[in-house]
């Protein structure tokens, strides 16, 4: 027998006026004849409104959930970024980079970072930058560039101070440590530098790899300064594309060290030390370096050449080099 569909609740069954029994929530049966009736549409339409309105609650709170976490998540992953960011920096830089750019530390990008071209770093009580957004090498008045700078102090221990923090400034030209032990410096792994100025010399243990990421398509100048300390001149392989550079109180033991300088065009002595017997030879030898053009001693050392050797120099690279020696 067909099934009939009917609308609504059924009351009596349509073919003998039989009484219907509900056998579950969608069929009716009648008692007398056996016919089926099927509640459709309406009644199915409506369960079907009810169970979605269900799925819609569930849907949203569960999108709600979601957008929750999402946001959590962004929230944390934003923070944690800044937080990095931020903490990157030791608190000597922090306080210096919040005052040069005024805003928290946290928000200052790599391009932000890039536009400071020139840095140097002094050691007193605490620590000194100057700085400045203009390159250095733009400028031929001294006294121009330097109403460029900036300068800020910040309180501070050893503790407190980083240096591989230079890490972070990939735009400078010129850079100047006058603290200690400037082998412990890290440059940028890619940089434009053009000038280095170092004092002070090794902490005594291990090679200086300071010089290592030093850019040989930009350095032209290098000096080390207040050297004395000097015993390993390893990093002097990664500067022979200079084209000027100063020694100062540094351990001269032999001219080898200067091999391959052929861009060197003009190198700076002063109150350097060397054997008195092998000072003539080291010299010698550095003055056969096809690009010299100045060539300058100061100090004790210088007089350990003789008159005679000197004028004979002078004489010889007359036009090409200048010799001076005091």
């Amino acid at each position: 027998m067909k099934e009939k569909k009917i609308k609504g609740r059924p009351s009596v069954c349509t073919s003998c006026g039989g009484q219907l029994e509900q056998k579950d929530p969608y069929t009716y049966i009648c008692t007398s004849c056996g016919r089926p009736y099927y509640i459709s549409a309406d009644r199915v339409h409506r369960v079907s409104v009810r169970l979605s309105a269900g799925k819609m609650i569930l849907i949203c709170a569960l999108a709600a959930i979601a957008v929750t976490g999402l946001a959590v998540l962004g929230y944390q992953y934003y923070t944690n970024r800044l937080v990095k960011s931020a903490s990157r920096f030791s608190v000597c830089f922090r306080d210096f980079l919040m005052e040069a750019y005024r805003m928290p530390v946290a928000d200052i990008r790599e391009e932000e970072l890039e536009k400071m071209k020139y840095l140097r770093i002094e050691k007193d009580d605490g620590y000194i930058f100057t700085y400045s957004f203009e390159d250095y090498y733009d400028y031929r008045d001294k006294e121009a560039f330097e109403e460029t700078l900036r300068r800020i102090s910040v309180d501070g221990k050893k503790d407190d101070f980083s240096p591989s923090n230079i890490q972070y400034f990939t735009g400078l030209t010129r850079l100047e440590l006058y603290t200690e032990a400037w082998e412990n410096y890290v440059l940028p792994e890619e940089n434009v530098l053009r000038g280095i100025y170092c004092l002070d010399g090794l902490s005594r243990n291990g090679t200086p790899e300071f010089f290592c990421r030093a850019n040989p398509d930009t350095l032209e100048e290098v000096a080390v300064m207040e050297a004395k300390a000097l015993e390993d001149f390893s990093f002097m392989e990664d500067l022979k594309g200079v084209r000027t550079l100063t020694l100062h109180e540094a351990s001269l033991k032999d001219g080898d060290m200067f091999e391959g300088f052929n861009n060197l065009e003009n190198l700076y002595l002063y109150q350097v030390d060397m054997a008195e017997e092998d000072a003539a030879e080291i010299v010698e030898g550095i003055l056969a370096l096809p690009s010299l053009k100045v060539f300058s001693m100061e100090g004790r050392t210088a007089w350990y050449i003789e008159d005679s050797r000197w004028e004979a120099w002078q004489e010889q690279y007359d036009g090409r080099i200048i010799l001076n020696r005091e």
